[in-house]
């Protein structure tokens, strides 16, 4: 018996293969192709059958750090391009219609990652949920996926060059809208899922015009439009200038012809310097550019300019405790005074904090105060802001590790809702309630079951459901903790 599966979509011919879990699954489909450092371009479609059968190249990224990709699962040679605008498609079967279509976007800080990484690889989730489909696209990475040309670029050819990644996305959702329905799939029914820079990525598509109307619901892990998840204008265009200055090109044709060998070279020397600018911002992160992503985007989610219909928002209860791990008590107080100088944190705020959590202890406590300021309060601010127009669920996943002890690291739901490298010793009932809990989200809004606690819609100062060996719904989660910081935050002027 043939394991081939074949599709006639509006972009053409597609032939599959029924994989692992007997899913059926399509890799490398192209749905855009883009010059370097130009928007992408939707494909016509294709004239012979395109054989789907093996992942493609992954966005041009840095070698994988052995150490991590062997304790990640990951690949350790791993294919890039710049011709790297393909996704892959998972499905129980071929034959029955409008399944809810999850929409996954990987994390990776924008520098790294690919639409295959063992981790997020969906067949499990797919058979346990056959409702469901799973896409997944790659988008532009690091300086190809964001660099401000304007200073090499005077008549602004490649004026979309700060937000590629962004853009590389919704040119995927416009693909996913065309075509998803013949692989079984509901167009209008697509929940994006994002981990770190993909939730960040999420996060920005709410509000930008040219994406919201190719999905209705949203799951957002770990990272967000807030705070430091948007670069300034000009700071985007100090970064730029910088980048010239290592790559040692001071024309736009120069730039065009570097290898990407050069480039990696270069990028890797930007994380040596500091960038000022009107705010301080992770490297490359959406760019307030006006022309893809506003400075005003936050504004839009507090006053109910978008048209997401429901929104799931959370992470890990110890996001970047990993930066910590080898520090003790004092070394740890340091670090985060020093990584959190943006917000002008000083010794009597870590420890006025450290007195509001009596249950943490000192290094917990401060190594929450990072968390919060670097990463979970953003994803507040984004809750706090979309509670009052649409149902919104917020998350706490809070298992420690079985076998270190330590709290939940950045990341770790992923290995519950897509159930790979699951670690040894966790609750053995978690994985499969994870998947039901995203798939009740993905297919209705609502991420409530019957295996877990009712799970109450959002409100500010509400309450948050605590994953971990139970599921426990935490009266007031954010309450004190929003209270103490908020006044660091540039969003506080728009609630």
């Amino acid at each position: 018996m043939s394991n081939t599966a074949v599709v006639t979509a509006p972009c053409g011919t597609i032939e599959g293969f029924q994989g692992n879990e007997s899913v059926f699954t399509f890799l490398n489909i192209p749905f855009a192709r883009a010059k370097r450092w130009q928007l992408p371009e939707l494909l016509s479609p294709f004239s012979e059958t395109l054989e789907a059968k093996a992942y493609g190249p992954a966005p041009i990224q840095a070698e994988p750090d052995p150490f991590f990709a062997k304790r990640n699962g990951d690949f350790l040679n791993v294919p890039t391009s710049e011709d790297c605008l393909n996704l892959n498609i998972w499905t129980a079967d071929l034959k029955t219609p409008k399944k809810a279509v999850l929409f996954w976007v990987y994390g990776g800080a924008y520098i790294v990652g690919y639409n295959y990484k063992r981790l997020n690889l969906p067949e499990k989730l797919v058979k346990a949920h056959p409702e469901l489909i799973v896409v997944a696209p790659n988008y532009r990475l690091g300086v190809l996926g964001s660099l401000n040309l304007s200073s090499l670029d005077p008549d602004g050819s490649y004026k979309y060059s700060n937000n590629l990644a962004l853009l590389d996305l919704i040119a995927a959702l416009k693909w996913t809208n065309k075509n998803i329905q013949a692989f079984g799939g509901d167009p209008d029914n697509v929940t994006l899922y994002g981990h770190s820079a993909g939730s960040n990525a999420i996060s920005h598509l709410l509000v930008i015009p040219e994406a919201e109307d190719y999905f209705q619901k949203a799951i957002c892990q770990s990272s967000y439009m807030t705070d430091l998840g948007t670069v300034a204008l000009d700071t985007s265009e100090e970064i730029s200038r910088k980048f010239f200055e290592l790559a040692g090109v001071s024309s736009l044709e120069e730039a065009l012809k570097l290898s990407t060998d050069q480039i990696l070279e270069a990028q890797k020397k930007l994380f040596g310097f500091r960038y000022g600018g009107s705010k301080a911002s992770k490297l490359f992160s959406p760019v307030q550019d006006e022309w893809t992503v506003s400075k005003e985007a936050f504004k839009r989610l507090v006053n109910g300019e978008f048209k997401v219909q429901a929104l799931m928002i959370g992470g890990s209860e110890g996001e970047y405790d990993q930066m910590f791990l080898k520090m003790d008590e004092a070394e740890t107080k340091i670090a985060v005074i020093q990584k959190n100088q943006d917000k002008q944190v000083t010794e009597s705020d870590v420890e006025q904090f450290r007195s509001l959590h009596p249950e943490l202890t000192p290094k917990e406590a401060y190594m929450t105060v990072h968390n919060q300021l670097g990463l979970r309060l953003g994803g507040e601010w984004i809750g706090r802001a979309c509670c009052s127009h649409i149902p919104v669920y917020e998350f706490a996943f809070c298992l420690r590790d079985p076998k270190e002890g330590w709290r939940a690291l950045h990341g770790a739901p992923c290995n519950y809702v897509f159930g790979n490298l699951i670690p040894e010793g966790a609750p053995k009932h978690l994985s499969s309630q994870m998947m039901d809990v995203w798939a009740a989200f993905a297919t209705t809004g609502d991420p409530n079951t019957p295996s877990i606690p009712q799970w109450p819609k959002y409100e500010s100062d509400g309450a948050v459901m605590t994953i971990g060996e139970q599921w426990e719904l935490e009266l007031e989660y954010w309450k004190k903790d929003f209270d103490f910081w908020k006044d660091r935050f540039a969003e506080n002027e728009w609630m």
